[in-house]
């Protein structure tokens, strides 16, 4: 039974690292937790592919389906570690832990005198340390915590009270997404963190799913007295209010309406904390059972060097990359280990997944926000949210809200906005769901290594490519209500739509390619201009007055 008591907290914002947890001083013959990959997954592959194939829910299908345009759309990364093998390694492990179908691997304690020999066997292909960290360099920052006072509010689908997250939500655009009817419904969204105290009132709409935790192998993600720190559930609770909690009048996330599933991953305390195997195993299990967007506030760094982080190296980048060849869409913080070149962890190096830099009320960097490039060159991060000051559930509490700092925080504002632009476009691909959310950013134009493609812009991701603007009485400078056409050269279809009162026009998911822009009123001089799309473009047309 776990008693919900209210306290005064400082809240602690961090992007957990990886570790593994250390051997007792009664193992000393333990060499220590590795993966160990194997070459194959056995005989009969393709008869086992179509078996797994029919035990997936229909959901996963057509999601995977809209990645791969197959039918068939379960794969070798589906089936699981071959059995025979397993058996094979198990006089020679101390102890097994996790089992990875995409990575082909197991994690397990091995006896330092049994490396050597499991690393010449058959059908091992490599083995390799599980990363870890030392403590000490957990990322802390203090941030301002406040109790929220009584608040009764019902609010109408077009009229949500934001309360102090208004200014977080309303910089990614996800208010106007909102009024558009967009809140996250039929979306499924996993979620990776430390664990959850769902019982606080800004998760009392919330659909869960499912909920697994991996630490103790058990279904029970809150806070577990005989098992778990007192800080435990802290981070968790905290970003998962951030990207779905419902308190009207303090907090409202950009998704509120997903559904989701809960994975508890990340072991605090002050000698273990998150492992790698128990993240791959969340990630896989999250994609199973259909979720199209995964939200992970860590980075792991302290095992891997600057060299690993090409997007294809690291245990975590490898899931993120396998997760997005079968459809899912994962947010990764950056972490919070800049200024400087090179700051990022990993899985946010993937060339899949979208890595998460932060910023602050006003658009300016926030100033821990780590940095890319990767080591093959390409520029990290994707996109950024808010960072500082940004409104978060208080654990512990069952209607308490805190302004806490980092990228854990940026990332699910993020991965909510990514669950609308699914909601809004079904049919899209990962990769178009991917490209709309980082061609509509806010520097799409001259992306960097400190906000890469800018702040995220909901809305116009929805209506990527499109174009967009207000047409302007050139004497008066009032927006004119008038017909204005696209022309494509390449098929001449004509698209016709009117400019509403205010002048403002919009051409939303415009197919790829060159058209003509035409404006023929009798009463202005006609008007015509060439554009290419994508990129989205948005500009103001003037109109003179016939003579």
């Amino acid at each position: 039974m776990i008693r919900s008591f209210s306290i005064t907290l400082t809240i602690i914002s961090m992007v957990f690292m990886a570790a593994t947890s250390e051997l007792s001083a009664t193992e000393p013959q333990a060499a220590g937790v590795y993966w160990i990959f194997l070459t194959d997954k056995g005989p009969d592959i393709e008869e086992r592919i179509l078996e797994f194939q029919k035990t997936l829910p229909e959901r996963t299908i057509l999601r995977r389906q809209k990645a791969t345009e197959n039918e068939i759309v379960a794969d070798a990364y589906d089936l699981p570690v071959y059995s025979v093998y397993r058996d094979s390694l198990n006089q020679y492990v101390k102890t097994f832990r996790e089992e990875s179908r995409w990575l082909n691997a197991m994690s397990a304690i091995i006896i330092e005198d049994n490396l050597k020999v499991i690393e010449h066997l058959s059908f091992v292909e490599k083995i390799r340390p599980v990363a870890k960290s030392d403590p000490q360099s957990l990322n802390y920052e203090i941030a301002e915590s406040w109790q929220a006072g009584d608040f009764n509010f019902e609010a109408s689908p077009a009229s949500l009270d934001y309360g102090q997250s208004f200014r977080q939500v309303e910089q990614i655009n996800a208010i106007r997404a909102h009024e558009q009817g967009y809140h996250g419904e039929g979306v499924i969204i996993c979620f990776l963190d430390t664990g959850f105290l769902t019982y606080h009132h800004a998760f009392d709409h919330m659909n869960i799913l499912a909920a697994y935790d991996f630490i103790n192998d058990d279904d029970f993600v809150g806070f577990d007295q005989d098992q778990d720190l007192p800080g435990q559930p802290n981070h968790g609770t905290g970003c998962l209010g951030t990207i779905g909690g419902y308190y009207p009048g303090e907090l409202i996330g950009p998704a509120f309406a997903a559904s989701y599933i809960l994975c508890k991953t990340e072991e605090t305390g002050s000698e273990t904390a998150v492992e790698e195997d128990y993240y791959v195993a969340g990630l896989e299990w999250g994609e199973r059972l259909g979720a199209d967007v995964a939200s992970s506030s860590l980075s792991y760094s302290d095992w891997y060097t600057t060299d690993d982080y090409d997007g294809q190296t690291c245990i975590t980048t490898i899931a993120a990359n396998i997760a997005f060849r079968k459809g899912m869409i994962l947010c990764s913080s950056m972490g919070n280990s800049g200024p400087g070149k090179f700051t990022l962890g990993a899985p946010a190096d993937s060339r899949y997944s979208l890595g998460i830099g932060g910023v602050q009320w006003n658009g300016l960097l926030y100033s821990h926000s780590s940095w890319g490039p990767t080591a093959d060159g390409r520029i990290k991060p994707d996109v950024c949210a808010r960072a500082v000051k940004t409104i978060a559930a208080t654990p512990y509490t069952t209607d308490g809200f805190g302004k806490w700092n980092g990228t854990s925080l940026s990332c699910p504002l993020v991965a909510g906005a990514v669950a609308l632009v699914i909601q809004a476009r079904p049919q899209w691909s990962p990769e178009m769901v991917k490209e709309a959310v980082k061609e509509t950013a806010s520097q799409a134009h001259h992306p960097d290594i400190r906000f890469g493609w800018g702040i995220v812009n909901t809305m116009d991701a929805i209506n990527y490519p499109s174009f967009s603007g207000y047409i302007v009485d050139n004497e008066t400078k009032h927006g004119l209500p008038i017909e204005i056409k696209l022309e494509s050269d390449k098929t001449g279809q004509t698209i016709a739509i009117q400019s509403d009162s205010s002048g403002f026009f919009l051409f939303a998911n415009i197919p790829e390619g060159d058209y003509r822009v035409i404006i023929d009123d009798g009463d202005f001089e006609p008007y015509q201009a060439s554009i290419a799309v994508p990129p989205s473009e948005e500009y103001d047309i003037y109109l003179g007055r016939k003579q």
